[in-house]
């Protein structure tokens, strides 16, 4: 070791790093940090919302097809985190991709969203074309994560033979954007494996659902709210990772019920009509 280089060795160790840029995105942790204190979320995936509409929300999960880096920044200035939407069970007929699908990859047509097609996780181009592309554009947009939309596709009773290829894709997601978050939305099966990957979990319809035959929103059976709450509970309790809900009213007595509902069990919730279009008034923070 030359007297340099030892000297150099000294120095380092006695010199504070320098203070990070305040105006830079945060790591894996502070960002994590930043998830775990949110109290106000909102959901708008169906159309574009100005970032100025979103400043009393501590969290928003977005399509990133019609968000700009700048919008991205001024949600950071804001102190919004804020999350891409990537669909990483279904292909999207309408998304710039959706010709680079191969129709061997397809297991089925959804039934309940017209243009969404379930796709073979277990794929390694569908993988590749996930991790590669379409979550690359979103943390090119420089959104601090990615929100995780379908993973149920592997559940039981749809088609759970592909679940070791849901659980390699959502690794492979974590190993190249090790800095950003991943809030899973349902997948509830899946949590034992990839509970250190994943910074959140996310349940739909845990007091209010979408009932897709009659196209009204209903009261989720109470049995059903109390498995998903425990659902949950138990990934907290595992991982210190957070916990949200997204909840369908489409009337003033389920939405007040829902909040009502959420106040109690102390989970952040918004609360919308199932197509993620609406910005209703933020719900009250958490002051219980």
């Amino acid at each position: 070791m030359t007297r340099l280089f030892a000297l150099l060795l000294v120095m380092g160790a006695c010199t504070s790093p320098p203070a990070a840029d305040p105006g830079s995105p945060p790591d894996r942790e502070g960002r994590r940090a930043q998830l775990n204190s949110v109290e106000r979320f909102a959901t708008v995936l169906s159309r574009r919302a100005a970032p100025d509409s979103l400043a009393d929300y501590d969290l928003v999960i977005l399509d990133p097809d019609v968000y700009e880096v700048d919008d991205v920044r001024q949600l950071r200035a804001q102190g919004t985190l804020s999350l891409g939407y990537v669909n990483i069970g279904e292909a999207e007929d309408w998304r710039s991709f959706a010709d680079r699908i191969d129709p061997a990859w397809v297991l089925g047509e959804n039934p309940d969203w017209p243009g969404h097609r379930f796709v073979d996780a277990r794929q390694p181009e569908w993988q590749r074309l996930v991790v590669d592309h379409v979550a690359s554009r979103v943390v090119a947009r420089e959104f601090d994560g990615l929100f995780l939309d379908m993973a149920d596709v592997a559940a039981p009773g749809l088609y759970p033979e592909t679940a070791s290829g849901m659980v390699a894709l959502i690794r492979a997601l974590r190993d190249a954007y090790p800095t950003h978050l991943l809030l899973m939305n349902r997948g509830l099966f899946l949590t034992e494996e990839v509970g250190a990957e994943i910074d959140g979990l996310l349940v739909e319809g845990v007091w209010g659902k979408q009932d897709f035959e009659s196209g009204t929103s209903v009261r989720t059976l109470v049995d059903e709210s109390r498995l998903l709450l425990a659902h949950l509970d138990a990934f907290r309790d595992a991982t210190g990772g957070a916990t949200f809900a997204i909840e369908y009213a489409d009337t003033d007595e389920l939405r007040a019920h829902v909040l009502a509902s959420a106040q109690r069990a102390d989970l952040p919730v918004f609360v919308s009509r199932v197509a993620l279009a609406d910005l209703p008034s933020a719900a009250p923070r958490r002051a219980w």
